[in-house]
């Protein structure tokens, strides 16, 4: 865990941001003792292919019913 202090985030803020782009949680320092932690947010990668694996089908699912509904008699 990387550790800066108030004038580090007001004047070095490129270099902390790189520490939390790279997973990293960081400890805020102010007057010598702990003041905050920042941790990164999460990113998910994509909302698309997120439920992969979650579903499941029968292996019948496109064969056709042997059912007759109501209004085809």
């Amino acid at each position: 865990m990387k550790t800066a202090t108030i004038r580090d985030l007001r004047n070095k803020f490129a270099r902390v941001s790189k520490w939390l782009d790279k997973g990293g949680t960081v400890q805020i320092i102010k007057r010598g003792k702990l003041f905050a932690r920042v941790v990164p947010e999460f990113k998910s990668k994509s909302f698309l292919g997120s439920g992969r694996g979650t579903a499941r089908m029968s292996p019948d699912f496109d064969e056709p019913l042997e059912l007759q509904w109501e209004a085809m008699k």
